[in-house]
C-alpha cells in the first residue's frame, strides 16, 4: 500500500463536509486531529487509466495524460519509504513534471472516495481566454450528479507549498460556475527518506474569505509614500520588508492554515526589531520642524531660486506608530495657511508641506520645478 498524510484545514471546511469525508472515506485512518493517513493502492490509478479509455469524457478532457504518466512512474521506480511516497529519482523538470502528475492523480482519488464523485465524470475544464487566470484543473459529479470542482497543485519543493494553495483558492473559488464543493488541494512530495513526508492539503474557505480588502493594509501601503515624502529612506527600505512579511502572514492565518503546523517564519517580531531601530537611527539625522506644537520629522530642500527653502516631513509619533503596524492614529486636519512669510500645509494623514516664500505678498514661487533627491 501506498500512503500520504492529508490535513485538512478544519477553518476553511465546513463541519458537516468534514464529517461526510471521514465517513464515506475508508481510506482515511486519522492519526490526531484534522490528520490522516491516506492509503491506497497503484492499481487504482491502472484501473482508473483503463476505464476513461473506454468511456467518453463530457467534455472530451479527461484524467487520461496525467494517469498514464502516473502508472508508468509507480510501475518503474522505487516510489517510496515505509509506504510513504517519494520523488528521488530524475531531473529537477522531471520532478516537477511527476509531482504535478502525483497531485493530480491523488487529489482525484481523494475526491472519488470523499464524495462518490464517478471517475469517468472527471473532466478538466477547458481553459477560457477571459477565465484562464480563474479556471480550476477539474470537475466531476457523483452518483447524484451534483457537481464538484477542485484545482489540484503537485511540488517537491516545501517553501512552494504556500504560493501553489493561493493560486489553488483563487482558481477553484474564482470559477464563476455553481457547484456542491470547491476545493484547493495541493500535494507535498519529499525527493528523498529524511525530508518531512508528503503531505496533501486541502482547504474549502467561503469564497468571501478569498481575499478582503481591508482598511488597515491601505493605510499601512499608504505610508510607503509617507515614508519617502519625508526622506526617510532606510526606514522605508525595511519598513516595505515589514509588509511583505506580515500581508504573507495574512494570506497563510486567512487562506492556508494548513501550513501551521510545518516549519514558517516564527513571526513579524525580527521586522518589527529592525524597522523601528533603524528608524530610531535615521531619525538623528534628520530635520524637524515644530508648528503647533507638534513635531515634526523630514527634510529640507534648497528651492532653485538659491533663496527659499522647502520642508516636507510628517508627525514623529504617527510614524512610530505606523512602524509598529498600529493604524489607530491621529487624524490631523486638511489645512492651508500663511504666515511669518511661510505657506503650511498639513493633510489628514499627518504630513506637512512647508515653503518659505521669498516674497509672501506677491507669492513670487520659483517657476521651475522642484527636484526630490
Amino acid at each position: 500500500m501506498l500512503r500520504t498524510f492529508v490535513y485538512f484545514d478544519a477553518s476553511t471546511i465546513d463541519y458537516e463536509v468534514l464529517q461526510q469525508i471521514y465517513s464515506t472515506n475508508s481510506q482515511l485512518q486519522e492519526v490526531e486531529q484534522n490528520i490522516c493517513v491516506f492509503e491506497f493502492d497503484a492499481i487504482t490509478f491502472a484501473h482508473a487509466l483503463m476505464l476513461l479509455g473506454q468511456n467518453g469524457n463530457r467534455f472530451g478532457y479527461d484524467l487520461s495524460l496525467y494517469l498514464s504518466t502516473v502508472v508508468y512512474f509507480f510501475n518503474n521506480s522505487t516510489t517510496s519509504v515505509n509506504g510513504l511516497i517519494i520523488v528521488d529519482q530524475g531531473s529537477s523538470d522531471f520532478k516537477k513534471r511527476i509531482s504535478e502528475d502525483l497531485g493530480v492523480a491523488i487529489s482525484s482519488l481523494f475526491m472519488a472516495q470523499s464524495f462518490q464523485i464517478k471517475w469517468e465524470t472527471i473532466t478538466q475544464i477547458p481553459q477560457n481566454k477571459k477565465l484562464s487566470k480563474k479556471t480550476p484543473d477539474f470537475l466531476g459529479f457523483n452518483l447524484n450528479d451534483e457537481r464538484y470542482i477542485y484545482e489540484s497543485k503537485g511540488t517537491t519543493q516545501p517553501q512552494n507549498i504556500e504560493s501553489a494553495m493561493t493560486k489553488a483558492l483563487e482558481q477553484s473559488k474564482g470559477y464563476p460556475e455553481t457547484a456542491t464543493g470547491k476545493f484547493a488541494i495541493v500535494s507535498y512530495f519529499p525527493t528523498g527518506g529524511k525530508s518531512m513526508p508528503p503531505f496533501t492539503f486541502i482547504a474549502d474557505p467561503p469564497i468571501s474569505d478569498i481575499f478582503i480588502p481591508e482598511r488597515e493594509n491601505s493605510i499601512l501601503l499608504h505610508y510607503t509614500h509617507v515614508l519617502s515624502f519625508a526622506g526617510l529612506d532606510n526606514t522605508l527600505r525595511f519598513y516595505e520588508n515589514l509588509l511583505v512579511e506580515k500581508f504573507k502572514l495574512d494570506r497563510q492565518d486567512e487562506q492556508e492554515r494548513t501550513l501551521y503546523r510545518f516549519p514558517r517564519n516564527l513571526g513579524l517580531q525580527r521586522f518589527l526589531d529592525t524597522v523601528i531601530q533603524t528608524f530610531e537611527q535615521e531619525r538623528v539625522t534628520k530635520d524637524t520642524f515644530a508648528w503647533r506644537n507638534i513635531t515634526y520629522i523630514g527634510r529640507y530642500l534648497d528651492l532653485p531660486d538659491g533663496r527659499s527653502r522647502l520642508f516636507t516631513g510628517v508627525h514623529v509619533e504617527t510614524i512610530e506608530q505606523i512602524l509598529r503596524l498600529d493604524t489607530n492614529i491621529q487624524v490631523f486636519s486638511n489645512t492651508r495657511v500663511r504666515e511669518n512669510g511661510e505657506e503650511i500645509s498639513t493633510l489628514s494623514d499627518g504630513t506637512i508641506f512647508k515653503i518659505q516664500a521669498p516674497d509672501a505678498e506677491n507669492q513670487r514661487f520659483p517657476a521651475k520645478p522642484l527636484k526630490f533627491n
